[in-house]
């Protein structure tokens, strides 16, 4: 236990300074060099600054100080809090964003570290390790067929310097897809691949060919519809095969994150180079965090009901754009831009401040049943992708289209039980 109080110690402090360090980076790169053009506001005001650091002080209290007897959830907790939490209450202290973003995402924090809602431990018989052999390598491969069929060949490795040619080779993608490349796609890469990735990782010498075939298909799956979440799944999912314990886990990717973000600044101040920067502070912390604040100013007093969803034969939706690209019209004025936002702003967009409230636990509650039966933490990659999918994607979509149901599956029925020693 001491061992543990000593790490979130270290683990707070590193936290702290990767606080300040967006602080900073808000006002001087993102706001600096974005304000104009994509809707960053400023301002400094005593009450919102400190109101924001009473929030953040609760935030660190919860997260580093409250006893927590799963390291996984302690490790999903830290990655809601540094991608999520932080730019939410940064932007309330100086972006003048509302701070009922902030709120509810320190509330998802609150309900992954809180015993309310952990359920008792459960054994629940898993298919059999021969069965999973041939059955998640032969449904990857027959996922990929539409990919294959709809897109060809098509390999240009300039995508992998993330430039704008992405979104072009995105929309094209789009246009030659069908309805199987639109669903299949997250349950691809977010669940299978990654699975087939983690025992070419684990078994190296049986299932190297696993490894081989998941890297080579979600490489593939990149340069034909080139969204930068399937680099982040191959990134994040090596980093929690590497580490059986959680909390090694959590200070790996604590000090990767404020060592990534020190390194694009640091970058941008010695050679003048704005992408790599613009990719990791602008758009993974803090275009979430706007595009959340767009949604409750959008939205407020207004819900929509699910009327844009499956309870449109109950409520008529008032507009002529879906949410998404309703959101992208407003702040980019271009109805072609579409802009998702997570399981917050998605449950204030539909039921109002009580649907903030029951999305997020409802999001908090699948992660305490997937904790419920105490799989191997070597797989925590595969949960990281769900807990990333509701911080960018609407609730019912990320279980229905982004592989979230899938993902339950695998881990009440594939994945191995391991008694994880923190």
């Amino acid at each position: 236990m001491s061992r543990i109080l000593a790490s979130r110690t270290l683990h707070a402090i590193a936290f702290v300074m990767l606080y300040l360090l967006l602080l900073v980076e808000y006002y001087r790169f993102v706001y600096g060099y974005f304000f104009s053009i994509m809707g960053f506001d400023f301002q400094l005001s005593p009450l919102p600054f400190i109101e924001g650091l009473l929030l953040l002080l609760f935030l660190g209290g919860i997260l580093f100080y409250v006893p927590s007897k799963s390291g996984r959830l302690y490790f999903l907790s830290l990655f809601a809090s540094l991608l999520f939490c932080l730019p939410q209450i940064i932007m309330f202290q100086i972006g003048k964003a509302s701070p009922w973003g902030a709120i509810y995402s320190v509330l998802l924090v609150v309900l992954l570290q809180s015993p309310i809602l952990r359920l008792p431990q459960f054994r629940i018989a898993r298919v059999g390790d021969r069965t999973q052999r041939w059955l998640m390598p032969a449904l990857a491969a027959a996922a990929m067929i539409p990919f294959v069929l709809s897109y060809g060949f098509h390999f240009d490795f300039s995508l992998f310097s993330l430039g704008s040619n992405t979104y072009d080779r995105r929309a094209e993608a789009v246009a030659a897809g069908n309805i199987f490349t639109a669903y299949l796609m997250g349950p691809l890469c977010k669940v299978m691949l990654p699975m087939l990735l983690l025992w070419g990782m684990l078994y190296l010498r049986r299932y190297w060919w696993a490894a081989l075939l998941a890297m080579s298909c979600m490489l593939y799956l990149f340069m034909v519809s080139p969204q930068k979440s399937i680099l982040f799944s191959i990134a994040i999912v090596i980093l929690c095969g590497f580490f059986k314990d959680a909390f090694v886990k959590s200070g790996v990717l604590l000090l990767g994150v404020l060592a990534l973000c020190a390194g694009v600044v640091l970058l941008n101040v010695a050679t003048g180079h704005v992408m790599a920067e613009s990719i990791v502070v602008r758009r993974l912390f803090f275009i979430p965090a706007l595009v959340t604040d767009s949604y409750f100013a959008f939205f407020d007093h207004h819900p929509i009901l699910l009327s844009h969803s499956f309870l449109h034969h109950f409520f008529e939706y008032p507009y002529t754009l879906d949410p998404s690209h309703l959101i992208g019209k407003m702040m980019y004025n271009r109805s072609i831009t579409s802009c998702n936002t997570g399981i917050v702003a998605d449950g204030f967009m539909n039921f109002g401040h009580l649907g903030a409230i029951f999305f997020v636990f409802i999001g908090a509650f699948l992660f305490h049943l997937m904790e419920s039966v105490d799989y191997d933490s070597r797989y925590l990659g595969l949960v990281v992708l769900l807990l990333f999918a509701f911080l960018n994607g609407a609730l019912f979509t990320s279980l229905l289209t982004h592989g979230g149901w899938l993902l339950l599956l695998v881990v009440l029925f594939f994945i191995p039980r391991r008694k994880e020693l923190i």
